[in-house]
């Protein structure tokens, strides 16, 4: 499904093997071998491919009918930062979880200073919109 998902694309964008070739930096002879099935481009050639004709990866790999951008739009990229800096914040504190008390101290004595050189500094930051929610459960 591959093979001929790609040569579609190519021949709706309206490019010969060989200006896809030189786009993605393969040879004429890779892009004849994908659109006649004998072999399948790695991960990065994909997001290329993507990117070059505007398309999902599963749809040009033939998994997908959706043939809509893979494009984020500013909600999606907004939620994928929220998941990344929960994912951090998650990583710190199971790391100060893992702490013994000693280190529990000093890791919330450096706060307490650092807290205090932001507002001598006026360069703390407003948290007033910010809602935080913690569960801890412990297994066992």
């Amino acid at each position: 499904m591959f093979a001929e998902r790609l040569k579609e694309l190519r021949k709706e964008k309206i490019m010969t093997q060989v200006q896809l070739a030189e786009a993605l930096g393969v040879s004429k002879g890779t892009i004849a071998m994908w659109e006649i099935g004998k072999r399948e481009p790695n991960f990065e050639t994909l997001d290329r491919l993507s990117d070059i004709f505007d398309k999902r990866i599963d749809y040009i790999l033939g998994y997908s009918n959706d043939a809509s951008s893979p494009q984020f739009t500013e909600e999606d990229i907004d939620q994928l930062g929220r998941w990344e800096v929960e994912d951090q914040f998650r990583e710190i504190i199971m790391e100060y979880l893992s702490l013994d008390e000693y280190g529990k101290t000093a890791v919330e004595s450096l706060i307490k200073a650092e807290k205090l050189r932001c507002h001598e500094q006026q360069s703390i930051c407003n948290t007033e919109d910010i809602v935080l929610s913690i569960r801890i459960n412990k297994s066992k």
